[in-house]
């Protein structure tokens, strides 16, 4: 058994299917069966059902998969650590919509110029795509705002962002809303999922008034465009609205009976070995993010 083995038995786990896996790979269907057949030989147990041209992972197949992750995991670890020393490091990073559309840039040039030797990468994407790459080994660690609490994340609080409930002037007469009134307005939300819409059902449903989205959107720039011509509320994280808040294209509403808000999060795989240049964009990251409230 090599650790290619390992890498076959696991796209295959992902693809659910062994064409797919092979034209992920650049290799040939039978390859890759054979790849299968002999894992399934050397461990003495079936790691896959198959039905309808598709594979079904079994409960064996489960547990040599976790096996899989760490050991494929740590190799690549090994790997990075040992370049760090005849390179200048590297850092892959990943952070949510929100993150990435507000603070990222900022921290991306602090970075560029107080870690010059360091190779960047980041990505920005929703929390659960963040989430699924790290358990994938595809990112040294994560800044999201919705986790699942994955036992094989260690997850810690990094700051805090107040939310605003905005909408155009002309809307409606008055500042001042309920939470009630609030959750019958038509609103204008994030997508499920996404961190931002976790946040806002919760407080939502404390009151037992569950909200319906007029629309829903993973678009930032449409839910505030909407906002803009009168469509309806928005409620979106304070940095995100302040401009226009500013201009008086929109204007916030005081809402009584609750109150929105993000926590951050900063999220890495528990096996995951931080380098000192990963070690060193986290420090700065942090410092950056001290002042979010």
């Amino acid at each position: 058994m090599t650790l290619r083995h390992l890498e076959i038995f696991r796209t295959v786990c992902q693809k659910e299917s062994i064409t797919a896996a092979a034209e992920q790979l650049n290799m040939t269907q039978p390859a890759v069966s054979q790849a299968v057949r002999e894992l399934e030989s050397f461990y003495g147990a079936r790691l896959f059902e198959r039905m309808n041209r598709r594979v079904y992972i079994t409960e064996s197949g489960r547990t040599l998969l976790q096996y899989a992750d760490t050991i494929l995991s740590q190799f690549q670890d090994s790997v990075q650590v040992l370049q760090e020393v005849r390179h200048g490091g590297a850092c892959r990073f990943g952070v949510h919509i929100t993150f990435g559309e507000t603070l990222l840039p900022a921290i991306l040039k602090q970075l560029r110029a107080r870690l010059p030797q360091v190779t960047l990468r980041a990505f920005v994407g929703n929390s659960r795509k963040n989430e699924d790459m790290l358990l994938r080994n595809e990112l040294d660690f994560a800044v999201v705002d919705n986790v699942t609490l994955s036992p094989s994340l260690t997850v810690q609080p990094l700051c805090r962002e107040s939310m605003a409930a905005v909408c155009c002037p002309d809307y409606r007469s008055g500042e001042g809303i309920s939470l009630e009134e609030l959750a019958r307005e038509r609103l204008l939300l994030r997508e499920t999922g996404s961190g931002t819409r976790s946040s806002i059902d919760g407080v939502f449903q404390s009151i037992g008034a569950p909200a319906t989205g007029f629309l829903d959107s993973a678009s930032t720039s449409a839910l505030l465009e909407c906002a803009r011509q009168g469509l309806g509320i928005t409620i979106l994280a304070r940095s995100l609205v302040e401009e226009d808040l500013r201009r008086g294209t929109l204007k916030e509403l005081s809402v009584t009976g609750g109150c929105f808000f993000r926590q951050y999060y900063l999220a890495y795989h528990r096996s995951k070995y931080l380098t000192d240049s990963i070690r060193q964009v986290i420090q700065i990251l942090q410092g950056s993010c001290g002042t979010v409230r």
